[in-house]
């Protein structure tokens, strides 16, 4: 008999290497400059100093619509966007750790 042939896609996230300036990442966040500069200032985004100027990748971007989400939308303060963005990481690697710990027992 035959094992039954599986075969398993994974769609991923695809990262890319996208920048955006200041000017370009407070249009497509919704967020005013004092904001995003609060929420550097804390560490929620970095951004990246390039040629003279700050420019941030489109996973920052994408940071930033998320807690424009939370404290707009939901009402959320800062203090709780930063569990909430932490508590989000740490369920990524847990989703990618058991991914992994599935993919090492397969046959």
């Amino acid at each position: 008999m035959d094992k039954p042939y599986v075969t398993h896609i994974v769609l991923q996230q695809c990262r890319s290497c996208a920048s955006y300036n200041e000017q370009e990442t407070l249009e497509a966040s919704h967020l005013g400059i004092g904001i995003v500069r609060i929420l550097r200032a804390s560490g929620l985004v970095e951004g990246q100093e390039m040629a003279g100027e700050l420019r941030y990748s489109e996973e920052e971007v994408i940071r930033l619509r998320q807690i424009r989400r939370l404290q707009h939308d939901l009402g959320v303060n800062l203090a709780g966007v930063e569990v909430i963005l932490h508590l989000l990481k740490q369920l990524e690697n847990l989703r990618r750790e058991l991914e992994q710990e599935r993919k090492s027992h397969e046959y």
